[in-house]
């Protein structure tokens, strides 16, 4: 009796270790996956400009006004590499994919280490109509891309967001 008692003890506290492991396991593998996330700290400008040989378009430049005006913050218990950023912009119901372009010493690649953040200046070029008119709300879209291929995007504006 007491051999399959020690037996039955010996099977619950190895199957209560296998349990909690995998749980721990589970859990550290979630927070190792890459989660970047931006926030954006200051302005950004945007001027429109002719260009020689391209008729019918304008070149629009969104541009920040204090350097380091975006934070990229990396949630992640590993560093993260990012290559470069793409930008998109929405006008007519159709998505404008743009150039990107940055400030001061800002060139890509950028890595963050773990629970970290880097600020980074950030600029985006798009051809838009001869008639385009840039809206005082004007919203775009800054897209992070890792080394690993996974994206991560936030729609930015040209005023900085108020904090809630």
């Amino acid at each position: 009796m007491e051999t399959s008692l020690a037996e039955i003890v010996r099977s619950v506290m190895a199957g209560g270790s296998a349990a909690l492991t995998s749980y721990f396991w589970f859990v550290r593998s979630r927070r190792e996956k890459p989660k970047l996330e931006m926030y954006q700290l200051s302005n950004f400008r945007a001027s429109l400009r002719r260009q020689q040989g391209s008729e019918g378009t304008k070149r629009l430049c969104l541009s920040q006004i204090d350097t380091g005006g975006v934070l990229i913050a990396n949630n992640s218990t590993r560093q993260n590499s990012i290559l470069r950023f793409d930008c998109y912009l929405e006008h007519a119901g159709h998505q404008i994919k743009g150039d990107w372009g940055f400030s001061g010493e800002d060139k890509p690649p950028w890595n963050v280490g773990p629970e970290t953040t880097i600020a980074f200046s950030p600029a985006c070029f798009f051809e838009v109509p001869e008639d385009y008119q840039s809206p005082e709300d004007l919203a775009f879209r800054i897209e992070l891309v890792t080394v690993s291929g996974k994206r991560f995007s936030e729609t930015m504006s040209l005023v900085t967001p108020r904090a809630a």
